[in-house]
């Protein structure tokens, strides 16, 4: 027995004569050709969608936009990579005609055209509603970290800038005392035979440190007009947040994904590390996309707002939201699990909370933060005459405020009480959760490595998660429909 062999390298082999013999007809690349060219281009806003009739001729937009396309598609995303693709790849040969775009321009088309190609993920969603591919009844909000294009080195606060500006100006110094020397060296082959740096190498330098500190300078003016705690030097929009432990420069990123084949309705970008105030923001976008007049969305505990709860519920949205645990301070410890807010039961005919010590707390008055919540606070004298010393005596396990035990009541807590109703009568909703928005982030960044942003500020990282998601969402259409099916449909 033999092994499988190839054949002779010098055996003459007669090739297709066609480049489209080599592209068969489930290959996805047949699909993103005929979905790229029904796109008008032009009221989507792309750039060169409409060419003078003079100067040097560009690139179609529609060849660019395949081609980043096939990039994300194809997890490759360099712009330097794709114009590498473009003279040695079958696939793209044929998808471009053979055309072989320059990176700077392959970059520059992402960085021109970001709200444009945010209208082609739009576009593609309105396919796969044609298509049914959405339940349009139930939606899970999430979100995850990218790290930005910045180094955490390029991430300095106040002090900082302060110490590098007082570098930079060291350096410079020293410089100018050897451009001195060099200057005070009259013979000629005696400088060039002791130097080791020139005069015009020396300049160069100055004139380069001179420019840094200026940025340093710059960045030091930012801090102290924006109150910021800090300033990045390269991505001035990314900022610190925890990524998986680790403090880096990123931003966040929120999906909305729908429960029938985890397909993403719509995304976001944020500078906050925080999920709070998304959830409506997210929820009624998709709740617009998919054209219905209520929806359910569910979401985990980093969502947690009581503002943005009832927000959700005064546009049609049903929230089904993880509570998180009343918090308490590690220094007391106080107040104890049987003691905490959800142990006091509230009575709505007496307008009266009662606590685990069979006391009633009645309302007092009504305060109202910076932002305008308005929350009742209920208290009760019986505090200090509480015959059990766990809730009040030296233990304090309920409080440890001279006045005794506060509640406070917000003025919509009606719609929390109502979550929690909901969640106790409908838990498998958010067990559910997980299964359907973390298959995109899982595919995105643990399949493809889509864990970093290679280009620049809020806009253009936009035009990157828009390239991804829609990458994600074709590929996960084709698994569930085939290519045929999604050109049936494109050309119904």
């Amino acid at each position: 027995m033999e092994y499988i062999a190839g054949s002779s390298r010098e055996q003459t082999i007669l090739f297709p004569e066609l480049v489209d013999d080599y592209i068969n007809a489930e290959n996805p690349i047949r699909f993103l050709d005929e979905f790229v060219e029904q796109l008008d281009i032009y009221s989507m806003g792309f750039k060169y969608a409409k060419i003078k009739e003079t100067g040097r001729p560009p690139y179609n937009p529609k060849d660019h936009l395949k081609l980043n396309l096939y990039g994300y598609l194809n997890k490759i995303r360099s712009s330097r990579n794709l114009e590498r693709e473009a003279g040695r790849n079958v696939e793209v040969m044929w998808l471009l005609k053979k055309l072989i775009p320059d990176h700077k321009t392959i970059s520059n088309f992402r960085k021109d055209n970001t709200e444009a190609i945010r209208k082609v993920f739009k576009e593609f969603i309105q396919l796969c509603k044609k298509l049914d591919l959405f339940s349009a009844e139930l939606i899970a909000v999430d979100s995850t970290k990218f790290k930005a294009s910045n180094s955490r080195a390029m991430v300095k606060d106040k002090e900082q800038l302060e110490k590098s500006i007082d570098r930079i100006d060291e350096s410079i110094t020293e410089y100018f005392k050897k451009l001195e020397e060099n200057d005070q060296k009259e013979d000629a082959e005696n400088q060039s035979s002791n130097s080791t740096i020139t005069k015009e190498e020396l300049k160069e330098k100055i004139s380069f440190l001179k420019k840094v500190k200026e940025k340093l300078k710059d960045a030091k003016e930012e801090i102290q007009k924006s109150g910021e705690e800090y300033v990045s030097l390269t991505d001035s929009d990314c900022r610190l947040m925890n990524n998986k432990g680790k403090i880096e420069p990123g931003y966040n990123v929120h999906t909305a994904v729908d429960s029938k084949y985890s397909l993403i309705i719509d995304y976001e970008v944020s500078q906050n590390a925080s999920d709070k105030d998304h959830l409506s923001s997210m929820a009624i976008a998709a709740k617009e996309t998919l054209e219905v007049d209520e929806i359910n969305a569910c979401a985990d505990a980093g969502y947690y707002d009581t503002v943005d709860i009832k927000n959700c519920e005064d546009n049609g949205i049903t929230p089904y939201v993880s509570i998180p645990e009343q918090g308490v301070p590690k220094k007391t410890n106080v107040p104890e699990p049987e003691y905490k807010h959800d142990k006091f039961t509230y009575d709505e005919q007496t307008d009266s909370y009662q606590c685990p010590e069979g006391h009633r707390l009645n309302y007092y008055c009504t305060s109202k933060n910076k932002k305008g919540k308005r929350n009742r606070i209920y208290k009760t004298k019986a505090c200090r005459g509480c015959p059990s010393e766990r809730s009040f005596g030296k233990a304090k396990l309920c409080t440890t405020s001279p006045k005794g035990r506060q509640i406070l009541r917000w003025e919509n807590e009606k719609s929390i009480e109502l979550l929690k109703q909901r969640l106790k009568a409908e838990p498998e909703i958010i067990k559910k959760r997980k299964s359907i928005v973390e298959h995109p982030f899982g595919t995105m960044k643990g399949v493809w490595g889509y864990s970093h942003f290679l280009l620049r500020g809020v806009e253009k990282v936009t035009a990157e998660i828009s390239l991804m998601t829609l990458a994600y969402n074709i590929r996960r259409v084709i698994t569930i429909i085939g290519v045929a099916g999604l050109l049936k449909a494109l050309n119904s």
